[in-house]
C-alpha cells in the first residue's frame, strides 16, 4: 500500500493529477506492477488526508475545493500554525531556531526549482509546528497543507511569486527570537493569510 500511496501523492503534489481528475485504480496498479487491493487501501488513506474523494460507485478523484473552502482552510491553517508557534516558543532551543534558519536558506537556494522550493517551504512550516510538541495539532496543520497544496502549486506556477527572498520567513524567525508570543502568533497568521485571495482565485479558475 505504501508504494501506491506515495505514487498517487507525488502525482497530486506535482500537478500530474489536478483537482477533480479521476484516479483509475488500474492505472496505478499497472504502473507499479501490483494488484488493485493495495491501491484501493492507499486511496482510502488519501481520502483521510483530504486529498482524494471516493464517492460511492463513482471511483476516486483528486479532491476539489471551492474558493470559499480554500479561504476557510487557509484561515484554519493560520490560526492553528499561530497557536503551534506560540506553544513552541516556551520550550524552543537555540539549535531548533538554527534549523529554521537552515531551512530558510535552503528555500532561498532552491527558488529556481519550484517543486523543490515548495517541498522545503512545507518542511519549514511543518518543523515550526512540530516544535509545539502537540501531535494532534501537527497532524491537523499538515493535513490542511496537503489539501491546499494543489492550489498553492497552481498559484506559484502561474505567478512565480514566492516571496521577497527570505523576508516572510525571516520575520517568523525574528519574532521567535524576540520571545514575544503575541508577535510570533500574529506574524505566523499574517504569513499564512497573505495570498489567500490569490489561492482562492486559482480555485475559481478551475
Amino acid at each position: 500500500m505504501e508504494r501506491a500511496y506515495q505514487h498517487i501523492m507525488e502525482a497530486i503534489l506535482s500537478g500530474a493529477l489536478e483537482p477533480g481528475m479521476r484516479i483509475p485504480t488500474e492505472w496505478v496498479a499497472d504502473a507499479l506492477g501490483i494488484s488493485r487491493m493495495p491501491v484501493r487501501d492507499a486511496l482510502r488513506r488519501l481520502e483521510g488526508d483530504g486529498v482524494v474523494t471516493l464517492p460511492a460507485n463513482r471511483g476516486a478523484s483528486v479532491a476539489e475545493y471551492s474558493a470559499d473552502e480554500i479561504i476557510e482552510l487557509t484561515e484554519m491553517r493560520a490560526v492553528l500554525e499561530g497557536l503551534a508557534a506560540r506553544v513552541a516558543l516556551v520550550r524552543v532551543r537555540e539549535d531548533e531556531i538554527e534549523e529554521l534558519i537552515h531551512l530558510k536558506h535552503r528555500m532561498e537556494k532552491s527558488e529556481g526549482d519550484l517543486m523543490r522550493w515548495m517541498t522545503i517551504h512545507d518542511d519549514f512550516h511543518n518543523y515550526l509546528t512540530c516544535l509545539s510538541n502537540r501531535p494532534l495539532l501537527f497532524a491537523q496543520t499538515a493535513r490542511i497543507r496537503l489539501m491546499l497544496r494543489p492550489y498553492s502549486r497552481r498559484y506559484y506556477t502561474d505567478s512565480r511569486e514566492t516571496e521577497i527572498t527570505g523576508l516572510e520567513h525571516q520575520r517568523i524567525i525574528d519574532a521567535m527570537i524576540s520571545g514575544d508570543a503575541d508577535l510570533l502568533d500574529q506574524t505566523v497568521r499574517s504569513h499564512a493569510l497573505v495570498n489567500v485571495e490569490k489561492l482562492a482565485a486559482c480555485a475559481r479558475r478551475g
